[in-house]
């Protein structure tokens, strides 16, 4: 079993002061128990003692979990575990893992360390150099059942990347067996079809699916990532970034054309500052073909509202 209380994630913008990120963030586990709710490990308060109702608590299973969801990309440098007062070898060979998956409820992503009790100190640190990531979990994976339980983590760091397209709203030409425009830009990686985080249009000629972000923005790359499965699908598709609405966006200036990488699911573009509002993702050939995704993310300039909705336009091919 595990045991811990709060988690407090700090990371640095610019030249501020360091700000507890994971009071902007929210948690969820696998399982909750005696009343332990996942948020109470990032409600700042980093009181050792469950009786104070300040820890979170999964159920007793194999392979629980804890997460915290960032509202961007941060690079961690490294993260201040304080455990519970009792039982503190519950913590012991718990995972702490860092990255943009979701996979697996994001337990596939790097591992920054395995932690353990340390007899001496209720507070200890350890060192994440640098990672990169939006999800940060504690995983225990192994098959024995037990808890994981927390009273405070606190993640130093810098602000990285935002993902601009979590502020946006995504449509399609057309929409093919529940492939939802909005599916690709929920933040999930998964190239599974079957998990339902894929956008799909109908077989159609001349496909597309437009974002369109909250503002105009400076685009330095897009990442796209492809299904598993057809990945020849995403062959000679134009991305196309500009302000203009014309043929339903499709006319504005090319930042690249994209074919798929056998070596590769998620491959980076660089449109090097192209300025817009409307991002697309065109075939513009006549030959009827299906237009797959399965998520893209934007990055660009700051000042973004990760709070925006994002909804599907139609299901229906505009004439």
């Amino acid at each position: 079993t595990s045991n811990w209380c709060v988690v407090s994630v700090l990371a640095q913008i610019g030249s501020a002061s360091r700000i507890n990120v994971a009071l902007s963030g929210t948690a969820i586990q696998s399982s909750t128990g005696y009343g332990g709710l996942a948020e109470r490990s990032i409600d700042g308060n980093n009181d050792p003692q469950w009786e104070h109702n300040s820890c979170s608590c999964t159920g007793r299973q194999a392979k629980p979990w804890w997460r915290l969801e960032l509202p961007g990309v941060y690079r961690v440098s490294e993260i201040e575990v304080t455990n519970r007062n009792s039982n503190g070898w519950w913590l012991n060979n718990v995972e702490i893992l860092i990255g943009d998956s979701l996979s697996n409820n994001g337990n596939d992503n790097p591992r920054c360390a395995i932690i353990n009790d340390d007899p001496g100190c209720l507070t200890q640190t350890v060192k994440c150099w640098g990672m990169e990531g939006r999800f940060i979990n504690f995983y225990r994976s192994s098959d024995a059942t037990g808890y994981v339980q927390f009273c405070e983590v606190k993640v130093y760091g810098a602000a990285s990347r935002i993902n601009v397209a979590l502020s946006g709203t995504a449509i399609q030409s057309s929409t093919y067996n529940g492939g939802l425009a909005e599916r690709s830009i929920d933040g999930n990686n998964d190239p599974q079809w079957e998990h339902n985080s894929c956008s799909f249009t109908a077989l159609q000629a001349k496909a597309w699916w437009r974002l369109e972000l909250p503002g105009v923005y400076q685009v330095s790359e897009i990442e796209v990532t492809n299904m598993n499965m057809g990945r020849n699908r995403i062959n000679n598709v134009e991305i196309l970034i500009g302000d203009s609405l014309s043929n339903n966006g499709n006319d504005n200036p090319r930042c690249a054309i994209i074919n798929d990488d056998p070596g590769c699911l998620t491959q980076t573009v660089k449109c090097w500052g192209m300025e817009g509002r409307f991002i697309n993702f065109y075939r513009s050939s006549d030959e009827i073909q299906y237009l797959q995704l399965c998520e893209v993310k934007v990055y660009g300039v700051n000042g973004l509202d990760d709070n925006l909705v994002v909804h599907q336009k139609s299901n229906v091919r505009p004439h």
